[in-house]
Formats: C-alpha cells, sequence, structure tokens
C-alpha cells in the first residue's frame, strides 16, 4: 500500500520534474525501479506467511498449552467462538460486532436462501454473507487458537451458518404459531359480528320500533325508509369493523416475526400516526375551544335576554312609542343575524387552521361566490325590510300587487306568498313588492269601510235619476254588502254618446270580494231588465230623423217635492269627512234655517 501511494505521489510529480528539465525517460527509469522495489516487498511478505503457517503445522506440541480463550460470540443464547483482540480492535468489541451483525442478518431474513460464504485473500480470510463481511479470520487468529487460517476459517463458517439457519426458522416457526392463532381468532370474530347483525337487525324488525313520520300532513319518511336507511348503517358498521380487524391482523401478527416488524410498523404507523395527532391537536385545541364556549354563551344568553324585552313589546305589556308590536319578529330576525355574524367573526380565528392559506383560499373563494351570486338575494333582504318597517300589509291581509290579488299567507325576508281566490299559491319576490304599487283590501276595515264599486254607462235618452235607483236597488239586494250603509252613486263623466255611472257600495269582507262583484252585477242586470233599461253606450252611425233628440222629457227631470224634515244634528269632522257621502240632492241633509 506503501508503494501505491509513493507511485501515485511521483506521477503527480511528473509535471514538477518536467519543469525541472528532466527528460522522461529518466521518469520512466525511476518508475520501473520503484516496482520492482514494490514486487521484492511483497514477496518477502509472502515468505514471511509460509514461515508462520509453517511453525503453526509443524511443531503444534511445541507452542504453550495454556492459550486464553478470548471473548465469546454470543449472537443470542449461546457461544458459537472466541475471538481475540487484533490491532487497535479489543477481543470484546470484536465479539459483539459480530454477535451484532448476525443478529442484523437474522432479524432481516425472512427464509435462510443465502448462506456465510468464504472468502479467501493474501492474507486472510472473510466471512461474507448478502455482500456483508461478518469476521475475518488471518493467521494471528489462526495462531492463537493453535490451528490453521484456512481450517479455522472453515470451522467458523459452518458455526456461523448453523446459527443463522437455526435462528431464522425458529423465527418463522414462532411467526406462523402466532399467526395460525391470529387467524384463528381473526374468523372468531368476524362471524362473532356477522352473528351480532343477524341479530340485531332481527329485533329490529320484529320490535317495529319505527312509525311513519309526517309534516304537515306529507309522510316524509316511511316505516320501510326509516328500516332501510338503519339497515345500511349497520351494514356499513360492520363491514368497517371487519375490515378494521383484517387491517390490525397483519401489523400485529407481524409483530412477532423480525424480518416482518418494519412492514408492521408502517401499517400500525398508518393507523396510529393520525390518531396521535389527533388526541394531539385536540389537546393543543383545549384553551380556544374553551374561549369558543364562552362566547357562544355569551351570545346565547345575551339573545334570551332581548327575546325577554321582545315579548313584552309583542304583548303590549312594554310600549315603545313608535315601534308597533307587528314590528317584533322581523326586528329579533335582524338582531339575532347581526349578533351571530359577530359570534362567527369572533369564533372564526379560534378555529384550527384558521391561518392556513388553504384556509384562507376557501374563505376568499366562498366569498367571491357569495359576492357574485347573492345581488338579488341581498336586493330581496333589504326590500323584506323595508316592506315590514312601512306596514305594508300583516299575515292575512288580502292585497293586490300588480295584477295579482290574494290573502297574504307567508311573509319571509325574501319573498311573499299570496293565496288567490282561486287556492294559488303565488310567490311574489320582495323586490317586486317594493317596486309595485300595492292595494290593501284588509286595513280599511279597521278604520273605515271598504267601498268596492263598478261602472256602468247608459245613455242620455235614460233620467240619471232612475238609473241612481235601480244601481242603488241592486246593490242592497246583494249579499255581503253591509246592511244598513246606503250606496252612493257617481257619475264619473259625460261622453259623447253616454253617461258613466259608479256604483260604490261598503263591504266589511274583501276575501269575498270576486262572489260580491258576480251578485252585484246579476242584479244590476235583473233591475235593468225589469226596468226595461239596455245596458249599452249608443253610437250614432247615421243622421237622426227630423227634431228627434235622446234627451228625456223634462218631467222625469224634476226632483219630488218633499215636506221638509226636522233638522238633524250636525256629524262630527271625522264623520264628514268619512268617505262615500251621498251627493245627491234627495239624500242631503236639509239645511238648517237661518
Amino acid at each position: 500500500m506503501r508503494t501505491y501511494i509513493t507511485i501515485l505521489f511521483l506521477l503527480s510529480t511528473i509535471p514538477l520534474l518536467a519543469q525541472n528539465s528532466k527528460t522522461e525517460t529518466q521518469v520512466y527509469k525511476e518508475i520501473q525501479s520503484l516496482i520492482v522495489a514494490d514486487s521484492v516487498y511483497r514477496n518477502y511478505l509472502r515468505t514471511q506467511i509460509d514461515r508462520l503457517d509453517s511453525l503453526v503445522k509443524g511443531d503444534q506440541k511445541a507452542l504453550p498449552k495454556n492459550f486464553d480463550k478470548g471473548v465469546p460470540v454470543i449472537p443470542f443464547n449461546d457461544t458459537i467462538f472466541y475471538v481475540h483482540s487484533k490491532g487497535h480492535m479489543s477481543a470484546f468489541k470484536r465479539a459483539h460486532a459480530i454477535a451484532d451483525t448476525i443478529r442484523n442478518i437474522t432479524e432481516h431474513s425472512l427464509f435462510a436462501l443465502d448462506t456465510v460464504e468464504l472468502s479467501e485473500f493474501e492474507d486472510h480470510y472473510q466471512l461474507v454473507f448478502d455482500g456483508r463481511v461478518i469476521h475475518s479470520i488471518d493467521s494471528l487468529d489462526a495462531l492463537k487458537m493453535g490451528t490453521s487460517r484456512e481450517k479455522l476459517a472453515k470451522t467458523r463458517q459452518q458455526k456461523i451458518n448453523k446459527t443463522v439457519h437455526d435462528k431464522i426458522y425458529g423465527q418463522g416457526k414462532k411467526a406462523g404459531i402466532y399467526a395460525l392463532v391470529g387467524l384463528i381468532v381473526l374468523v372468531f370474530l368476524i362471524k362473532l359480528i356477522n352473528r351480532i347483525y343477524r341479530f340485531s337487525l332481527t329485533k329490529v324488525v320484529q320490535k317495529n320500533w319505527f312509525k311513519n313520520i309526517w309534516v304537515k300532513n306529507v309522510r316524509i319518511l316511511t316505516e320501510e325508509n326509516q328500516l332501510r336507511f338503519l339497515r345500511y348503517i349497520m351494514l356499513f358498521i360492520r363491514f368497517s369493523i371487519i375490515l378494521s380487524l383484517i387491517y390490525l391482523y397483519l401489523p400485529i401478527v407481524g409483530q412477532f416475526s423480525p424480518p416482518l416488524q418494519d412492514i408492521s410498523d408502517k401499517l400500525l404507523g398508518y393507523v396510529i400516526d393520525p390518531i396521535k395527532d389527533i388526541f394531539r391537536s385536540a389537546f393543543a385545541f383545549l384553551p380556544n375551544l374553551l374561549k369558543i364556549f364562552i362566547i357562544i354563551g355569551f351570545f346565547h344568553y345575551l339573545i334570551e335576554l332581548i327575546k325577554i324585552f321582545a315579548e313584552a313589546i309583542r304583548t303590549e305589556r312594554l310600549k315603545v312609542p313608535g315601534f308597533y308590536p307587528d314590528w317584533v319578529q322581523p326586528t329579533m330576525k335582524i338582531i339575532r343575524f347581526v349578533l351571530y355574524t359577530f359570534m362567527v367573526i369572533m369564533i372564526f380565528p379560534l378555529l384550527p387552521g384558521a391561518e392556513s392559506n388553504e384556509f384562507k383560499g376557501i374563505s376568499v373563494f366562498v366569498g367571491v361566490l357569495l359576492s357574485i351570486g347573492s345581488t338579488s338575494v341581498i336586493t330581496n333582504a333589504i326590500s323584506g325590510i323595508v316592506i315590514t318597517y312601512m306596514r305594508r300589509f300583516k299575515i292575512g291581509d288580502w292585497i293586490k300587487v300588480g295584477d295579482v290579488m290574494g290573502e297574504v299567507v307567508e311573509r319571509s325576508m325574501f319573498v311573499t306568498r299570496l293565496r288567490s281566490p282561486k287556492n294559488e299559491i303565488i310567490t311574489l319576490p320582495n323586490s317586486k313588492i317594493s317596486d309595485s304599487q300595492t292595494i290593501n283590501y284588509s286595513q280599511p276595515i279597521n278604520r273605515y269601510k271598504l267601498i268596492i264599486h263598478t261602472t256602468v254607462t247608459i245613455g242620455y235618452d235614460v233620467p240619471w235619476r232612475k238609473v241612481h235607483e235601480m244601481l242603488k236597488e241592486s246593490a242592497e239586494m246583494t249579499d255581503g254588502l253591509i246592511a244598513g250603509e246606503i250606496p252612493f252613486v257617481l257619475q264619473t263623466s259625460l261622453d259623447d254618446y253616454y253617461v258613466s255611472y259608479q256604483l260604490n257600495a261598503y263591504t266589511k269582507q274583501p276575501e269575498k270580494l270576486g262572489r260580491i262583484y258576480s251578485r252585484l252585477h246579476q242584479n244590476i242586470q235583473d233591475v235593468f231588465s225589469r226596468e226595461g233599461v239596455e245596458i249599452m253606450s249608443p253610437h250614432y252611425r247615421a243622421n237622426r230623423e227630423d227634431n228627434e233628440i235622446t234627451t228625456p222629457p223634462f218631467e222625469l227631470m224634476k226632483d219630488e217635492e218633499k215636506p221638509k224634515s226636522v233638522q238633524q244634528p250636525q256629524k262630527d269632522d271625522k264623520e264628514d269627512d268619512e268617505p262615500g257621502i251621498n251627493d245627491a240632492a234627495s239624500e242631503q241633509p236639509p239645511e238648517p234655517e237661518k
């Protein structure tokens, strides 16, 4: 080895030698001389080794009989051979190194397919297993053991082979026994789980625990659907337990076989490590969880306190000027929404992973979706709030929005639902109601009386007083109108060919407007037919003959003279301002005498 280093050093100094004006021939001669010297040194070493071997073989009796046995090599329970110190390495370290190597080989070999091989070198032998050196034997080891180097190497080869094969075979036998016992237990558990599943399912069917679930006369879940759902849940639990047992069987059995311990540790790690992480994260989350409970409890009891005042206002035990009882429910919804929003904002940073980039990205994505898709939703919500506080209508009122008329059956933040006279449920967005004109037929009933009206056009040849009498008679014959309230007629226009008469009558039944109008029109037809008056609007297409005119005789246009009645007490201003006072001269109270 020293010679090779010298040669490499000389080769590296060739450029320097060239710089010192040495020729290539001189350099070559020096290299040749070094090679010759190296061969001489090798022959000398070989001669010395042969002399030592001859001493060992030639006169073994001349050697001392009390040799030092050395340090035993005990990879398992028994000693396989002894080793001595060698150079700077003590015998104790050599013994432990050989034992550790043998144990490592057996722990990572499932089957003993390879054997320990003997490799011969010039001055020593090596015991090798699958490319791994177990032990090196030289002449000094042979000399201390009182035998030849070759014989010592073969003897230790046989002992290591026997130890390795016996250990691997014993491990496999032990692992096989444990695997068989584990398999028997696994099969028993699977059969037990299947039997428990069938027994539980049979008991559930026999007990008949499930009943039909109804919500507002609609059957949501039948007994068969509930039973089928429970069966799917039990199947899921059954197969989950069986697959978990099969999965745990492999790593548990692998723990009894050293070659399979690494694989079993990985399989167990796939299950145990996530569970450890979950528990570790749960314990780390406990302080924030306590804060979340405190925040939720604070807002919960704050809302309950507000509910107490809201209920007092709704039942009018507490009166707030300018705040109506029907505002309590929508106002409470708004307050609850605002408080819950603040609660979520306070809890959000305390959630696990709230500071991660993924969580922030999802939050931004959801926010963008809400901002893009909720424009109409926000518009309807604001319109619902405006409608509520404008008090346009309430539940049970009969209203008309545009061309839609019906009873208000539901009012939410986003939509309002009406039930039409034909029992049709009509859903209107609050934004449409806010932008349209709304007619409420129910609110006037509480303070005034609802006035319904219809218009007929009659020619100028019929005296207007007679038309008034016929229209009033028709109204008095109509069911649904308020008895005792005198209907009145307004002449709304004098057109070219006819006069427009508007009949007005009182009612308190807006939910029956369709039927009332139908009966009123029927009675108008009957009365006009009886009096021989045609309900039509004449149009002239030819010149009239001679002096024919369409005005009725003047005698029919005069009012009948009636005796003066006793002066009636003057009505209050509120009654005078009340709509529906008849303007006919015969129905006005007599003027007070001056």
